[in-house]
């Protein structure tokens, strides 16, 4: 602008300087009536605008621009802090959480395997029993007393046929049977071979012995819960088992 104004000041007296020159050469011309022109216009050309002017001066930028972009800066610097700080606590919670998960799942596995064992032994204590309870029950029973005999041995004399009794006393509530088997069936003979004992009762037995030379003998009685038909004694006997303990009686001939 300045520059401007200063090229101005400088065309105003150029032509000023121009004037005067025609005003002191008048008198040794004849004066000459001009033709009433527009005034012409000074042949100098404006000079062409400077470079500096066609170059766009640099903006300056207001500091109120720098104060809002310089917080604007600030605030994504701290919002790239607080993402970056979030994300670390993300990751941080995510890793607690990822332990937790495998301390719980490794607690889990440990009631599991916990629990299959207390299992399993459950199921071996429960093999156990049944072992047991299998082997009670092939295990013999013991047996129990159930009839006394009077008397517990008998002698006969040789060179004659001679009888002796038995009493069977039942010891117990039930109704019981017996059989009585001897040790020789050509010397004694037996009446009744089976029988039956009321609960508390006394059966008698008559044992008849031959003539004999000098010998000794035995009789075994035995005695079971009464089970089945009387008449059916002897194929009792031959199916079960006997709960009584067998007796000995001891014969003596001479």
């Amino acid at each position: 602008m300045l520059y401007e104004f200063i090229l101005f000041g400088t065309v105003i007296a150029t032509f000023l300087l121009t004037g005067c020159s025609s005003k002191k050469a008048a008198p040794s011309v004849a004066p000459v009536k001009a033709p009433a022109k527009a005034p012409a216009k000074s042949p100098a050309k404006s000079p062409a605008k400077s470079p500096i002017s066609m170059t766009k001066s640099p903006a300056t930028k207001s500091p109120a621009k720098d104060k809002d972009e310089e917080e604007k800066k600030d605030g994504d610097e701290e919002k790239k802090d607080n993402g970056d700080e979030e994300k670390k606590e993300k990751e941080e919670d995510d890793k607690k959480e990822d332990k937790k998960d495998g301390k719980k799942g490794k607690i889990d596995e440990d009631e599991k395997d916990e629990k299959k064992k207390n299992g399993d032994e459950k199921d071996e204590d429960k093999k156990d029993e049944e072992k047991k309870e299998e082997a009670d029950e092939k295990k013999p029973k013991k047996k129990e007393t159930l009839i006394s005999v009077d008397p517990s041995e008998l002698r006969f004399e040789l060179g004659i046929t001679s009888q002796k009794k038995l009493s069977l006393k039942n010891l117990t509530s039930k109704k019981l049977m017996f059989k009585i088997k001897a040790s020789t069936t050509n010397v004694y003979l037996i009446n009744p071979v089976f029988g039956k004992i009321e609960p508390n009762g006394v059966s008698e037995v008559v044992i008849t012995h031959r003539p004999s030379p000098k010998r000794e003998d035995k009789l075994v009685i035995i005695s079971s819960e009464m089970m089945g038909k009387e008449i059916e004694m002897a194929k009792t006997f031959k199916q079960i088992k006997n709960t009584g303990n067998d007796i000995t009686v001891k014969l003596f001939a001479g």
